[in-house]
């Protein structure tokens, strides 16, 4: 169960800024502004602004502020203690009586049918033979197709600007 401080004169808590509040829970814990700035993963000099009111932490450094100094974020904020809004409720269940009722159940009978016996024909079905494959060579040099192929190009480009 976390342990929450608080100061013990409400008067001072009113007057007090969020930079004094954290120094001094910060004290009271002994622990220093290297420290605690190593805990929450920020400069020493980030945790020395929040002291002195130059800056506010962030909303997520604030709420584990609160976890490392043993308080509550709404004391950190505002210097309010809060009150728990969590009330004990209490309530009453009836007896609850357990009662055997003894039934028969009925097993249903399982009836065993003889099924016709289906025939099965097998046939033989020969498998086709693979012919061997054999690589095709050219006809022409492939060099020749990519002559072609520029020298057509070529050709489509005269044509297009006669045109």
């Amino acid at each position: 169960m976390q342990q929450i401080v608080y100061m013990i004169s409400d008067k001072k808590v009113m007057n007090m800024s969020i930079g004094e509040r954290i120094t001094s829970l910060r004290k009271q814990q002994n622990l220093s502004q290297g420290k605690l700035a190593s805990i929450l993963e920020v400069s020493r000099q980030a945790v020395s602004k929040w002291e002195n009111d130059l800056a506010a932490p962030d909303t997520l450094k604030l709420i584990q502020l609160a976890d490392v100094l043993k308080t509550d974020v709404e004391y950190l904020a505002t210097g309010r203690v809060s009150e728990p809004k969590i009330q004990q409720v209490v309530v009453k269940v009836p007896e609850i009586q357990e009662k055997i009722v003894e039934k028969t159940v009925e097993k249903p009978v399982i009836q065993y049918v003889e099924k016709p016996v289906i025939k099965t024909v097998e046939k033989l079905v020969e498998k086709p033979v693979i012919k061997r494959i054999t690589r095709v060579k050219y006809l022409r040099n492939p060099f020749e197709f990519v002559i072609f192929g520029v020298l057509c190009f070529l050709l489509g480009l005269l044509l297009g600007r006669l045109l």
